[in-house]
């Protein structure tokens, strides 16, 4: 019986690379005779279907007055309507309270989870001294650069990955943040511009790409589960665990990374929280690792709910806010 894949992405140049990416591993797959998938694979073919999200639609507004899954509602809903059968998500911008009825079922490898902070080549700067204006449109960022940072202004930075180079380009701004990720996606040269590797954590999940299917489409998520990639699955399963027990969104100021060691097969994470108390920013910073196989996500998930629950309490605990009985 012929199965068509029809695969539900953003259509910004970004989500596409990464959603061209997914689909070439899946038509490997499909192809490779050794997989073992019901009927003949010469049936299955794959069709991209584009989606423009709220986060797409409206490019002024903060990220976080858009309200939840702002980057991904539109495309999950087109799953649960049987309209597509996969998404292709930036696994970051997946919320953690989510449909009961879609799983992430596949992360590739992960590309770099590092912060940029990028400059003019033209002009000194200095990160801890000079008073500059810093673009961008994370809440965290924006957050863990007053905590860290305190001389340097944020302003809000909208667009995507070339409208926002054009505006450091025009000046609009003395630097701005991107993610390493999707500078290496989208295969863009730094060689005219300073750049330097902030020191804060990343986002949960950043720099990893999700996959979503419907948990009762038991043939798609056979074929799905072949792209996982188990190290980098526990980790971001780590990561977004802490986050749902801290109870943040997308757009908390929370910073999470996770790190599996395949020889010792330990699996450490490391939580920033940042908040305000007394009228100032506080950092608050905890980790902790466990003994698992790459494979063990319940272990993975369960490091992460213990780091997101230390991290609650300790706010709590500054806050002057007892817990509830």
């Amino acid at each position: 019986m012929a199965l068509n894949i029809r695969i539900g992405t953003r259509g910004s140049k970004l989500a596409m690379v990464q959603t061209d990416y997914v689909n070439e591993l899946l038509k490997k797959e499909i192809k490779n005779q050794d997989t073992k998938i019901q009927g003949n694979n010469d049936d299955i073919t794959t069709e991209i279907i584009k989606i423009k999200t709220v986060g797409d639609k409206d490019q002024n507004k903060k990220l976080a007055d858009l309200g939840i899954g702002v980057f991904t509602k539109e495309i999950d809903k087109s799953m649960l309507l049987n309209e597509t059968d996969i998404a292709v998500h930036s696994l970051k911008d997946v919320p953690t309270l989510w449909s009961d009825e879609l799983i992430i079922r596949s992360v590739p490898p992960r590309e770099s989870h590092n912060d940029l902070l990028i400059w003019k080549k033209d002009r000194e700067l200095n990160v801890f001294q000079d008073d500059i204006i810093v673009g961008t449109s994370s809440i965290r960022r924006a957050a863990f650069l007053e905590v860290r940072y305190p001389n340097l202004k944020v302003k809000l930075l909208r667009g995507n990955v070339q409208t926002r180079m054009k505006k450091l380009e025009e000046e609009e701004y003395d630097a701005i943040i991107m993610a390493e990720a999707g500078l290496n996606r989208l295969n863009v040269s730094l060689e005219n511009y300073n750049y330097e590797v902030l020191d804060m954590l990343p986002a949960p999940a950043q720099g990893a790409i999700g996959i979503a299917t419907r948990k009762a489409d038991k043939e798609i998520n056979e074929i799905v589960k072949l792209l996982d990639d188990k190290k980098t699955h526990i980790e971001v399963l780590a990561e977004r665990s802490a986050l749902k027990e801290y109870g943040g969104g997308c757009q908390a100021p929370f910073g999470a990374l996770a790190v599996y060691d395949t020889e010792e097969n330990v699996l450490s994470l490391t939580c920033d929280l940042v908040f305000e108390a007394k009228g100032k920013k506080v950092l608050v910073s905890k980790e902790s690792f466990v003994y698992c196989d790459v494979d063990d996500f319940e272990k993975g998930m369960d490091l992460g709910k213990s780091l997101g629950k230390l991290l609650k309490d300790n706010e709590n605990e500054i806050l002057g806010i007892r817990p509830s009985q």
